[in-house]
């Protein structure tokens, strides 16, 4: 097995666990992975060190943009006067 082969298991799993946990967390972990097993299979070698600077720098970036994209308008309205529906 080529190991772009196990980095797109590795996604689809990451992938999975999103699915089961809605923090959004794991779907940039996923994107970072396959960012990784295109790498890996663009070049044709296995770099640890290298795929996993890759595979964190990604993963970073991808959580904090979807994080910014996909945050609720609820979680940026304040009320300025109580409201009974807020208890």
């Amino acid at each position: 097995m080529e190991p772009y082969q196990i980095s797109l298991i590795l996604a689809i799993l990451f992938g999975l666990l999103e699915l089961l946990t809605p923090m959004l967390i794991f779907l940039g972990m996923a994107a970072g992975m396959l960012a990784v097993a295109m790498m890996q299979y663009l070049t044709g070698s296995y770099a640890f060190n290298r795929d996993l600077v890759v595979w964190i720098i990604v993963s970073t970036i991808l959580i904090i943009f979807f994080r910014a994209l996909f945050k609720k308008a609820s979680d940026q309205t304040k009320l300025n006067e109580d409201d009974i529906n807020q208890y």
